[in-house]
């Protein structure tokens, strides 16, 4: 299966420093390709880094079983990975278990406790400005699953995406007052979609 990325998809994708965490915000207009980059960025990384632990989240887990999930789905799918014999998801657990061993759970963190006990090597928050700064911080203490010995280039990773805010939020305050050299904001208007019509 090939891809053809957007300019901006391309480069929410690729790390440009070399630090050992990359944390990126894709933000953009409707039809900017937000939620389709995001999911395939996990399915990736979840291929790539086998016995990997990553995590998609969201204020509610409503969210993401109807747009997040979904477009998880349909990646797998058009990979041509078979469900049951390529990967498994628990509808209990809400987690996609790969062949490979690698895991990507579902949650909600409306509440930043719920995720204290994890150890992730990556994590993906869907419309990450509805999600409280109080969050976003539980969730970069939770990156420190220690990598594998035969993942040669890991880099631990939480990715975001969200639509534009009218107003300055922890995201602005992060990615642009305070900005630390592994903290990406890619803006990505509807424009930059040549392929809507």
């Amino acid at each position: 299966m090939e891809y053809t990325l957007l300019e901006k998809q391309k480069e929410f994708i690729e790390i440009p420093h070399d630090e050992e965490l990359d944390v990126a915000v894709y933000q953009g207009g409707f039809g900017s390709g937000k939620t389709w980059i995001g999911s395939l960025l996990g399915i990736m990384l979840a291929r790539k880094y086998p016995k990997s632990k990553g995590l998609v989240c969201a204020k509610e887990y409503t969210l993401l079983k109807n747009t997040t999930l979904v477009e998880y789905l349909n990646h797998l799918d058009k990979m041509g990975y078979l469900p049951g014999k390529d990967y498994k998801f628990n509808k209990l657990d809400h987690k996609l278990t790969f062949s490979n061993g690698s895991e990507i759970l579902f949650k909600d963190i409306d509440d930043p406790e719920k995720i204290k006990s994890l150890n992730l090597h990556w994590a993906e928050i869907e419309e990450c400005s509805q999600v409280s700064d109080s969050s976003f911080k539980q969730l970069l203490a939770r990156i420190r699953k220690e990598p594998r010995p035969e993942w040669k280039g890991f880099r631990y990773r939480v990715f975001c995406h969200t639509n534009p805010q009218p107003n300055k939020g922890w995201i602005w305050k992060r990615f642009v007052e305070e900005k630390k050299p592994n903290f990406r904001l890619i803006t990505a208007p509807t424009t930059n979609n040549i392929y809507l019509p």
